[in-house]
């Protein structure tokens, strides 16, 4: 009953850490875009700065340091690579694809900390293994936070992309052109979107050609769908033809294909949660075992025939995983 007890205050531990982490993050982009914003204005300099700037400046000085460090090291220059996609052009001046490895370094010592404060409370032993699972964890933490906000954001710009062209196919309908189109999807769409029509508005104003406008909007937002908008918008404006007929085209393709992607992803939702379920029976099994008895799993790390066993064991549950996710594909796309 004691260690359910600890293993419950670990959690609450790390959920309330996870949570101060996800607060400061807030209030760093809040800060980030106010310096963004501080380029274009004109204000009175201010003599003192706030607690969590100064906090913020020292973390990216160290983050700078540790970066400056890294690059020294080439693993870690080829690395990093993965992480340019991540970085938005506007910020570049700002974040260099290195920042994302230096946190995760020092997520995983953040891990680690963690780790080692709550053995000394409990007065126990540190073992190689929860050395190493703090470290992997924390390093993966960060790229599952990327991940899940990129993904976020991706779906954010598709339902945002099929408003605009709504939008643009109401305007060319009430006689409007693509100009004046394209600066009314920027004042209507209050999104990263709507600032990447605000991009193209001004890139027009100073002279751009269609073209080149649409080329570059595509190349920013990286969706595939604005693939066939800008194709569609290049020829049209090459050969001529009517506008609002080939806006409604588009309109009424991009529909089909989101209600055919919701069917699709409501025909798949039981074979996904089915897979994720069945993924984390055997983790739940051994966690509610080491819960009822926390020296069970202690003669696996006390000789090279429990390391065998061990090393067995994960090679077949990573089989399990490969035989289930092909047996799962079978009723749709995971």
């Amino acid at each position: 009953m004691n260690s359910i007890f600890i293993f419950a205050l670990d959690l609450v531990l790390i959920y309330l850490i996870a949570l101060i982490c996800y607060y400061l993050s807030l209030i760093r982009r809040k800060i980030k875009i106010e310096e963004r914003l501080n380029r274009f204005t004109i204000s009175k300099p201010r003599e003192e700065k706030s607690f969590f700037e100064d906090f913020f400046l020292v973390f990216d000085n160290f983050i700078k340091a540790i970066s400056k460090f890294l690059y020294k090291i080439k693993i870690f220059n080829t690395y990093s690579l993965k992480y340019q996609k991540y970085i938005r052009k506007e910020d570049k001046e700002l974040i260099d694809k290195m920042d994302f490895v230096s946190k995760k370094v020092l997520l995983s010592f953040v891990f680690l900390l963690i780790l080692i404060i709550v053995k000394i409370f409990k007065t126990e032993t540190i073992s190689l293994i929860e050395i190493l699972s703090a470290l992997l964890i924390g390093f993966y933490t960060l790229d599952v936070f990327l991940l899940s906000t990129n993904k976020l954001l991706e779906r954010e710009k598709e339902n945002d992309l099929l408003r605009a062209i709504t939008i643009m196919n109401n305007s060319f309908k009430s006689g409007h052109s693509i100009m004046q189109s394209i600066k009314l999807v920027a004042t209507e769409l209050d999104s990263p979107l709507g600032l990447e029509f605000q991009k193209m508005y001004i890139d027009l104003t100073y002279g751009l050609s269609l073209d080149i406008v649409f080329k570059r909007f595509e190349s920013r937002v990286n969706l595939p769908d604005t693939k066939y908008i800008t194709s569609s918008l290049t020829i049209l404006n090459e050969t001529g033809g009517d506008i609002v007929k080939v806006f409604e085209s588009v309109e009424k393709t991009f529909f089909n294909n989101k209600k055919l992607s919701t069917e699709l992803k409501n025909l798949t939702a039981a074979s996904k949660m089915l897979y994720y379920v069945l993924l984390t029976i055997p983790i739940i099994f051994v966690l509610a075992i080491y819960l009822i008895d926390n020296t069970y799993f202690n003669p696996l790390f006390s000789s090279v025939f429990g390391y065998l066993i061990l090393l067995i064991s994960i090679i077949i549950y990573l089989s399990y995983i490969i035989v289930v996710r092909k047996v799962m594909k079978i009723g749709g796309k995971l």
